[in-house]
């Protein structure tokens, strides 16, 4: 046992203890969903994420919100146009709308809760969007 000087001033420490609280707080910790950080990926002006690059934005005139990629999904049932349309109506923010007729949305593969979370994360970033935690639940339940 170790201690301190000064006999019972601050107790005893058991040295094993310590130990344990090192390697408790050294420990990996648990992957949850809402702990994920994502990490945006710039390459000659595409927008990514760098651990799933299924979905991009990439500069591209368009008239309207355009997703490439998934024509076999209705734009109605798309969970990335329901995000867009989420975020617009929260935000009401015409610069987001702007920035989808000089960008559009890429896909090589659709998987509706990941490319909208991952396209939500991107817009918000390139948009330099501040919304709250619950803000950003809101969206991702109506795009569901």
């Amino acid at each position: 046992m170790g201690g301190f000087e000064g006999g019972d001033e601050g107790g005893f420490w058991d040295e094993d203890a310590i130990d344990v609280l090192i390697a408790k707080q050294n420990a990996p910790k648990p992957k949850s969903h809402q702990q994920t950080k994502l990490i945006m990926e710039t390459r000659n002006s595409i927008y990514s994420i760098k651990e799933d690059p299924t979905l991009s934005i990439v500069p591209h005139e368009c008239e309207t919100f355009t997703i490439e990629g998934c024509d076999e999904i209705p734009l109605e049932s798309n969970t990335i146009y329901k995000t867009y349309k989420a975020l617009m109506a929260l935000t009401c923010d015409s610069d987001i709308e702007d920035f989808f007729t000089e960008h559009k949305v890429l896909l090589t593969h659709y998987t509706p809760t990941t490319s909208s979370t991952n396209f939500l994360f991107l817009t918000k970033e390139l948009c330099n969007l501040i919304l709250s935690d619950s803000e950003l639940q809101s969206i991702k339940e109506a795009a569901l």
